[in-house]
């Protein structure tokens, strides 16, 4: 008799890292995706793997760590590319200076690389040192492809009998009794022993369905793509308004803004228009005139805003809600790439039975909004 799957709803980052993770499990997987794989917010994002955190919290260096366990090989052996850029996190006053001065204790604390730069040692990566009053330096810090990790995962799990559908938007999910017992898609209902959100931006959405609410918001990151006909590096600059800008390749930059803290978000059609708005490119023209003079001169060549999944305390919410058998995994914060390997691997571990580490249990649990 065949055995009802796991389905997993949303192709990004998290969905295909729990598909790599559930490869080996008994039953047979599924991953149902509305669009193409990674078209949601991991083709949106500036795909950072990051040590820099500008609340500091433990746990989260923890699953970076994690992460890290798991991305490094993949690196070292080219199955995924990592530019290390560092980031820069930028203090305009004194009194910034003074709080980054401290949290760049706290991260070496962690166990980060981590260092307090002056500004006349600014100069060197791009920035004006006349107007800053210093930054944080996490030098190990970097950027990856997400359509390269979807599909290093999605291969490794289709090879060992995970089946991926695109194009297959999850309509409605069937409970009985308080337990999961199915999906509907457009092509019909199929059983399922357990369902797994990890449709990202459409989280809220795919919870509707089961009555489960969480205090998901999003906000709007707008990007824009900058070029210059010479060559030159820039890394993950910061500022403490929201603005950043990041090194692409060899002669490009990502310039964008982080977007409504989460008092200020609120839920978005995920599949809703999107523009951006006059006053951010002045705002980064400015910037760019202001603080950093190596991108004098750029020209803009793209486009374009991405969707954030936010939470009210920064955390992902990942593993078991109040539904039997629905589990989540969502609300990055932008942290998508940088915490794949380890919510895949954490919420495999819950599904599955396994033990799990019980700070980070009640770390990213659903249960901490009940």
């Amino acid at each position: 008799m065949a055995m009802d799957p796991i389905v997993i709803i949303g192709g990004g980052v998290i969905g295909a890292s729990l598909a790599y993770n559930l490869r080996d499990n008994p039953r047979p997987v599924v991953l149902y995706e509305r669009n193409a794989l990674g078209s949601g917010t991991s083709a949106d994002s500036v795909a950072l793997f990051v040590w820099h955190q500008s609340s500091p919290d433990r746990l989260s260096h923890k699953l970076r760590s994690r992460s890290w366990e798991h991305y490094e090989p993949l690196v070292r052996d080219e199955t995924l590319s990592f530019e290390q850029i560092g980031t820069l996190d930028v203090a305009n006053t004194d009194e910034e200076s003074e709080f980054l001065r401290e949290l760049t204790g706290t991260l070496e604390e962690f166990g980060a690389e981590a260092s307090f730069l002056e500004p006349d040692s600014l100069s060197d990566h791009g920035l004006n040192p006349d107007v800053v009053s210093g930054a944080m330096f996490t030098p190990e810090d970097g950027y990856m492809d997400p359509s390269e990790i979807i599909q290093h995962y999605v291969r490794e799990a289709t090879d060992a009998g995970v089946t991926v559908e695109t194009q297959t938007a999850v309509t409605d999910i069937v409970t009985e009794d308080g337990r999961v017992t199915g999906v509907e898609t457009e092509v019909g209902t199929h059983s399922a022993a357990a369902v797994v959100n990890a449709a990202g931006p459409w989280a809220p959405t795919v919870n509707e369905m089961v009555d489960v609410s969480l205090p998901f918001r999003h906000n709007r990151g707008p990007v824009v793509v900058l070029q210059k006909s010479q060559t030159f590096s820039l890394p993950f600059i910061q500022f403490g308004d929201g603005l950043y800008f990041r090194g692409e390749g060899h002669n490009q930059a990502f310039a964008g803004r982080f977007g409504e803290s989460y008092e200020n978000a609120e839920l978005l059609n995920p599949a809703g228009a999107r523009s951006i708005d006059h006053e951010f490119y002045l705002e980064i023209d400015d910037r760019i005139q202001e603080a950093i003079p190596r991108l004098d001169g750029v020209e803009l060549v793209n486009e374009w805003v991405g969707v954030r999944t936010l939470t009210p305390d920064g955390v992902p919410i990942v593993g078991k809600t109040d539904i039997s058998d629905f589990y989540i995994a969502a609300g990055m914060n932008g942290l998508g790439v940088t915490l794949s390997p380890a919510v895949g691997g954490y919420l495999a571990d819950v599904i599955e039975g396994d033990d799990v580490d019980s700070d980070v249990q009640s770390y990213l649990s659903p249960a901490r909004f009940a």
